[in-house]
C-alpha cells in the first residue's frame, strides 16, 4: 500500500514543551492534514483495530522532526515513532487530533443544522 505524495502542503508546526526535550532531545515537530484517500489507506492498515488506527493516522500526518523529513516511503516515520518517547507520541497524537478534528461548539452547531427532504 503506497502513501499518497505529501508534497506542496501546508505543514502545522509544533514545539515541544522544554520538559519533554529534556527527555527525547526533538523540538519541534510537523504534521498536515490528510486528504481523505490517505485516512482510507490509513484505515486498511489499521485493519479494524482502533489504536492502530490512531497510531496510523497520526504517523502519516506526521512529516517532519526538528525539519527533518519523515516518510512512511523509506520508513524513517516508522523508526521515529518506534523510538520517540511516549510522552512525545502522546503529545503528536493530540496535535493530530487538533487539526483534524472539530470543537464540541461546532459539532453542536453543525447537528444543529439537520434538515429532513422527501425525494
Amino acid at each position: 500500500m503506497e502513501a499518497p505524495a505529501k508534497k506542496s502542503r501546508p505543514v502545522n508546526l509544533f514545539d515541544v514543551p522544554e520538559s519533554i526535550v529534556a527527555i527525547c532531545g526533538v523540538k519541534e515537530v510537523g504534521l498536515i492534514a490528510l486528504t481523505g484517500d490517505e485516512e482510507l489507506l490509513c484505515h486498511k492498515k489499521a485493519k479494524g483495530e482502533n489504536a492502530k488506527l490512531a497510531n496510523e493516522l497520526t504517523k502519516m500526518a506526521l512529516v517532519e522532526a526538528d525539519g527533518k523529513p519523515l516518510s512512511s516511503h523509506d520508513g524513517t516515520v516508522d523508526t521515529f515513532w518506534g523510538n520517540a518517547d511516549p510522552k512525545l507520541r502522546q503529545l503528536i497524537l493530540g496535535a493530530y487530533a487538533e487539526i483534524h478534528g472539530t470543537d464540541e461548539e461546532e459539532q453542536k452547531d453543525f447537528l444543529k443544522t439537520r434538515r429532513t427532504r422527501v425525494a
